[in-house]
């Protein structure tokens, strides 16, 4: 057996911590040594496989540790339970039956050095066929990486100083265990920071968009296993991709400037249509409407405009036809006046989390994919995304050690869900996808996950609209209330009510226009975008969005004003007073106006209305006007 033996110069702990991203105590038991996972293949072992384990280990104590090796363990039994998963994953604890400490595999052992000072560094490799593994049966069983040595000093025999523990699934052969169903939703979303006048608040979603950057990564990803997933995507990113494409202004700092990552938006769209070419899309209504914050400020018809206007957008930026707006729940949960607005817009899926919709008997031989609920507007098809999968898609991934426990804890779930599930359950359909649909995922892990799908013996890809295609399983289920916890993730009152706030401001403004409906579109656009869930996350980030959109309005509205001002002397208690009124616009406006005073009861006065301007012109009216009493009165223009 080879082994890889590297000696790193000692370093600082504090620069142990930034270069390897120390694990979790959760993750090793000992608290000497620490292990980090470079690499565990084959991901989908098989009889005639090598299984190579190399990874580091790191000296994370102040005391040097002598004679070190390292060695692999395995449970003695396939886990039984998921909860068995969470039990080694988290806490480390040996798992209910199987003792992940139980079996040493001595063949592995691999000695590494004589001394490992404090914050010193050592790779290792491990090599061992699979053949030669104790796995008495088919199943998932726990894999320990073991870290040995002696404290210098203590005199101590030789003991443990860290673990790492990971999952192996083992199938060898095809008839071991029948196949899941495994739907991919796949969201491609982003935080909408762009003002009502097209200007980026923020360069994120640029950054974002190129090579390198989180929605590169979705995109390419997903371009690259379009067959395996089920893509998600918002329209208001793809508009604002097409916008950056032809050119775009973003705030730096204090100034707007010219964007410069056009060329990489066009890539990115080009990269996204190929993709979605074949596959399954559904789009989210327009910014990811946050419908039931939205609906509880009473704001109704833009959770219908979001809905509606979604699948021209998304089909017009993909060059494909898209059918099928789903609205993806924030917290995983809706409440019942809100999965009725949506059936009413004409929303037929939802995305929720399978906890929001249990089963009523826990130990039924089914699945949780997919479910219906009754609405005063017909029923709404419930896509239950799996709990424990959306964890494990979302626990850290900065490091490759950390892409990699997730990975093996993703196909440890999978393959416990097709062996507890029998041949004749009604459903053996599981759905995947991240608990935040504006998610980072890591391409170390994903990339093996989504070929998994197509090579795993457990796991058989499906599309989302093979799912609803399918019978719907019928199964009694709980309803867990919207609560407060979900309440309280919702924007806050403030927020939403400065929201509606700027609409009514919009509206007032446009009712004077001849033609609103290019300021509508591009106001109320950009008030959809400042009604997104995301800024459940980035709050301040909304804030700046209501505002640029008030300040915008607010300017629109400034520019139909009144010229006129000065002293006027009546000839009697009453006469006439000029006013000049201005449109800077670029479009005709029909106003009215009037006078005011202070106190009122002094003036009386009639106001005219249904006065239309031109654009850039001027228009001179004259108000009669009757003054109670001989002393000057202070006249408004309104």
């Amino acid at each position: 057996m080879s082994t890889v033996i590297t000696m790193i110069t000692a370093i600082s702990m504090a620069t142990v911590g930034a270069i390897t991203g120390a694990p979790s105590a959760h993750a090793n038991d000992g608290t000497s040594i620490a292990i980090f996972l470079d690499r565990v293949t084959p991901v989908v072992p098989q009889l005639d496989d090598i299984l190579r384990v190399n990874g580091r280990i790191v000296n994370i104590s102040t005391e040097t540790i002598d004679n070190i090796a390292v060695q692999l363990r395995t449970s003695s039994l396939p886990l039984t339970k998921r909860s068995e998963i969470a039990a080694v994953a988290e806490s480390g604890v040996n798992p209910e039956g199987g003792g992940v400490d139980r079996v040493v595999l001595e063949r592995t052992r691999v000695e590494l050095a004589q001394k490992l000072e404090p914050g010193a560094q050592n790779q290792f490799s491990i090599t061992v066929p699979l053949r030669n593994l104790p796995l008495p049966q088919a199943g998932t069983y726990v894999l320990g990486v073991e870290a040995l040595g002696q404290i210098q000093g203590l005199n101590a025999s030789e003991q443990r100083q860290g673990i790492v523990r990971t999952f192996l699934p083992w199938f060898p052969f095809p008839t071991a265990v029948s196949p899941i169903d495994l739907v991919w939703l796949w969201p491609v979303t982003d935080w909408p920071a762009r003002s009502a006048g097209g200007v980026l608040l923020d360069d994120q979603t640029p950054r974002e968009l190129s090579p390198g950057g989180r929605l590169d990564r979705i995109a390419t990803i997903g371009a690259a296993n379009a067959r395996a997933i089920s893509w998600v995507i918002d329209p208001a990113l793809l508009q604002t991709a097409t916008v950056m494409s032809e050119g775009y202004q973003v705030v730096s700092g204090t100034s707007v400037v010219i964007g410069d990552r056009g060329p990489e938006a066009t890539d990115w769209l080009a990269t996204l249509r190929a993709g979605t070419q074949a596959s399954d899309v559904r789009v989210f209504p327009y910014a990811d409407n946050d419908a039931s914050a939205v609906r509880r400020a009473g704001m109704e018809t833009d959770v219908v405009r979001s809905i509606t206007m979604a699948e021209p957008l998304a089909s017009m930026a993909l060059q494909k036809p898209v059918t099928g707006t789903m609205y993806w729940a924030p917290f995983g949960r809706l409440d019942r006046r809100t999965n009725d607005l949506l059936a009413s817009s004409g929303v037929r899926t939802v995305v929720l989390n399978s906890g929001a919709l249990p089963l009523r008997d826990k130990d039924a031989p089914t699945s949780s994919g997919r479910a219906t609920i009754s609405t005063s507007f017909g029923s709404l098809q419930a896509v239950l995304v799996d709990d424990a999968l959306s964890t494990t898609l979302t626990l850290p991934q900065a490091t490759r050690s950390q892409a990699l426990l997730a990975r093996q804890r993703f196909l440890a779930e999978t393959a416990l869900i097709a062996v507890g599930l029998p041949d004749a359950a009604i459903s053996r359909t599981v759905i995947a996808a991240p608990n935040d649909p504006r998610w980072s995922p890591s391409p170390v892990m994903l990339n093996a996950l989504l070929r998994a799908t197509n090579t795993a013996p457990w796991l058989s890809p499906q599309s989302l609209t093979e799912l609803l295609d399918k019978p719907v399983d019928t199964s009694a289920r709980g309803r867990v209330t919207y609560g407060e916890r979900a309440r309280n993730a919702e924007p806050s009152d403030a927020y939403m009510a400065s929201v509606l706030d700027v609409a009514d401001q919009l509206s007032t403004f446009t009712a004077v226009l001849d033609d609103p409906a290019p300021v509508t579109e591009q106001y109320a656009n950009a008030l959809l975008r400042a009604e997104s869930s995301a800024w459940r996350t980035e709050p301040a980030t909304g804030r700046l969005l209501v505002d640029s959109v008030r300040i915008g309005l607010t300017n629109q509205i400034a520019q139909v004003r009144v010229l006129s001002e000065g002293t006027i002397t009546l000839s009697g208690d009453s006469g006439r007073v000029p006013v000049t009124i201005a449109n800077d616009l670029d479009r005709t406006v029909t106003v009215g106006v009037q006078l005011r005073s202070t106190p009122g009861v002094r003036l009386e006065s009639e106001a005219l209305t249904e006065i239309r301007i031109e654009p850039g012109r001027l228009a001179s009216v004259e108000l009669d006007a009757r003054v109670i009493g001989s002393q000057q009165l202070a006249v408004q223009v309104q």
